[in-house]
């Protein structure tokens, strides 16, 4: 039996398919894919890129690889690059708002505001370089590997899937505690002698790090469960390259606010606010312009 065929008997079985309902899908007899797996006859490009979309596989380990080798490589490869890139992601995330954190603490110690904006500054030049390195790896990553098996059993998602609503109440759990320190303004809570109120607004930021940390963590490993998607978003569309390019510009445009904010205006314990609004502004492009392709 050639490879092709091996390999199309390996993906037919995996996928809990019939040789009668493979035909069925690619509208060819069953004599047809069952000559195809006993090395026969071979199947015509438009086949092939057919069983390529079918078994989420490309066309260089279904016509040449062993694909149950290749299925397990690719698995441990996948979860390795997903996990480390969710968890650069996030720190990236709760680095840029520690930063504003430790601002206000320092300030909270009556500290020279030199020294604490120089912390922020370090804080976010060490944010931005993690985000550019694990940004480069993913694209790269993508770009091998723009389509993917679907890895993941079913009890790994239901077990997921289970978590997933107490992860979410822990990080809007821990968001309303650093707001319930926040409201209280230090007129409720102590302050030691030569401290201010600056101090709880960096525990109120402190708070938010880790509550924003744990929802981008998790909402990144839902999406990495999301095979289909992974597998959508690598074979972009117009409309998701214009997606791409209007989120680029707002978060540039954010990014050069943020620093005359901060050196023209020495406003650095405010500016950081133009991220979130970046964000939302993405969201909202994606929402329009994803409704005009429709």
């Amino acid at each position: 039996m050639n490879k092709f065929g091996e390999n199309l008997q390996f993906y037919r079985k995996r996928e809990n398919l019939t040789q009668e309902q493979l035909a069925e899908r690619l509208e060819v007899s069953r004599q047809t894919v069952s000559k195809w797996e006993a090395g026969i006859s071979f199947a015509e490009m438009e086949k092939l890129l057919q069983l390529c979309d079918l078994f989420s596989c490309d066309m260089d380990t279904l016509l040449r690889k062993d694909a149950g080798e290749a299925s397990v490589e690719d698995n441990i490869a996948h979860r390795a690059h997903m996990k480390s890139f969710r968890i650069e992601i996030t720190i990236g995330v709760a680095i840029c708002i520690l930063g504003a954190a430790l601002y206000e603490i320092l300030a909270g110690f009556q500290i020279p505001e030199g020294v604490g904006d120089t912390v922020f500054l370090s804080v976010m030049i060490l944010a931005v370089l993690i985000f550019i390195v694990c940004g480069i790896q993913n694209d790269n990553y993508k770009k091998k590997h723009p389509v993917i098996q679907d890895f993941y059993t079913e009890e790994e998602k239901e077990a997921f899937d289970r978590r997933f609503p107490v992860q979410m109440a822990a990080a809007i759990g821990v968001i309303l505690i650093g707001m319930l320190v926040f409201g209280m303004n230090g007129e409720h809570l102590p302050l030691k002698a030569g401290m201010n109120v600056e101090f709880y607004y960096g525990v109120f930021l402190l708070c938010v790090a880790v509550g924003v940390g744990i929802l981008i963590y998790s909402g990144m490993q839902k999406d990495e469960l999301d095979v289909a998607k992974y597998n959508r978003e690598n074979q972009p569309d117009p409309g998701s390259r214009l997606i791409s390019v209007w989120c680029g510009c707002i978060m540039l445009l954010a990014t050069i606010i943020f620093f005359v904010s901060g050196f023209v205006f020495t406003a650095w314990r405010i500016c950081w606010i133009v991220y979130p609004v970046g964000g939302m502004l993405c969201g909202i492009a994606t929402l329009i312009i994803g409704r005009k392709e429709r």
